[in-house]
């Protein structure tokens, strides 16, 4: 009997022991254990009697064990060791602020895109996306203009990269810039993309509720990202969308700012048809559009309001 009870006592200080360490490794990791786990080892505590060793056997089984050794754990790497789960994946979602939204409305109709730039161990894209803005030499005071002082508060401190790489002796011809990846990018990313199966890839579509979406400011900023001057008038590069969606947008600039457009049929270098929207050039309509985006243009962007005068020319 004395063996007995002595061999109950060392198990139960094994046990004891091991479910301290275990305790003290959860809580030290309590970021990493979801809240199910974290509440059945409270629950096991709260109930828990000293002098049961079957309670110590039950809670190490049915709550420490389970969360510590899951088939879906927290990260750890090869050698079981806890990892820090990615940045960019624990970042709360924060609403981008107005003074984003309206600007990105414009330039995402334009040259911008949103790209999910890293895949995980399954393929898929990771939770968050990023803006990616690609602008071609003679907008380069508008690409830094973006960068430093429109999207200052989701960009990174690296300034916009020439492409070709001067090291490698060629003149650039454009330069890119990214954000940071965020969430809440991941959801505009879900309602400007639509996943086509026959290219395998992600196509920007226009929003349903791009009238209600785009401002004068994003409107501006459309034409300064991807409009041109014809002379007649302003040109906007929307070959891209489909004829559906070039009318929604020649149906949102009539309905919310009251300007005449057109659509002409284009046909593409390379096969295919493509549509193209054009604000009308006649005197009332032009001074309109100009009283509505001008404000918002830099000086450097003059001139595609300006019957295409280079900016210069302007001054």
């Amino acid at each position: 009997m004395e063996a007995t009870h002595k061999t109950l006592i060392s198990i139960y200080l094994i046990f004891s022991l091991f479910l301290i360490i275990n305790l003290i490794s959860l809580i030290n990791n309590l970021k990493y254990t979801d809240s199910g786990s974290w509440g059945e080892i409270l629950h096991c505590a709260e109930f828990f009697e000293p002098n049961s060793i079957n309670n110590i056997v039950s809670c190490s089984s049915s709550a420490v064990l389970p969360a510590l050794f899951s088939s879906n754990p927290k990260p750890r790497d090869s050698k079981g060791r806890f990892k820090s789960p990615n940045q960019e994946e624990r970042q709360p979602l924060i609403a981008l602020t107005k003074e984003v939204m309206d600007p990105l409305v414009g330039n995402l109709l334009g040259d911008g895109s949103l790209r999910f730039t890293h895949k995980g161990v399954d393929g898929k894209p990771k939770p968050n996306c990023n803006a990616n803005f690609v602008m071609t030499l003679k907008r380069k005071d508008y690409t830094y203009h973006l960068w430093g002082n429109i999207y200052s508060t989701i960009f990174t401190p690296t300034l916009p990269r020439p492409w070709p790489n001067p090291n490698s002796g060629k003149l650039p011809t454009q330069y890119n810039f990214s954000s940071k990846s965020l969430p809440a990018l991941s959801l505009l990313h879900s309602q400007w993309y639509s996943w086509s199966e026959s290219d395998k890839k992600f196509i920007k579509i226009v929003p349903l509720n791009i009238e209600e979406l785009l401002s004068p400011i994003g409107l501006a900023h459309w034409i300064m990202d991807d409009g041109f001057s014809t002379g007649k008038g302003i040109g906007l590069c929307t070959e891209s969308f489909t004829l559906a969606e070039v009318e929604l947008l020649s149906k949102a600039l009539q309905s919310k700012f009251n300007l005449v457009t057109t659509i002409n049929v284009r046909h593409m270098s390379g096969g295919g048809t493509g549509y193209r929207l054009f604000i009308s050039g006649a005197k009332e309509n032009y001074t309109k559009l100009r009283s509505i985006v001008r404000p918002f243009f830099i000086p450097s962007m003059y001139y595609k309001l300006e019957g295409g005068k280079a900016p210069e020319e302007l001054n």
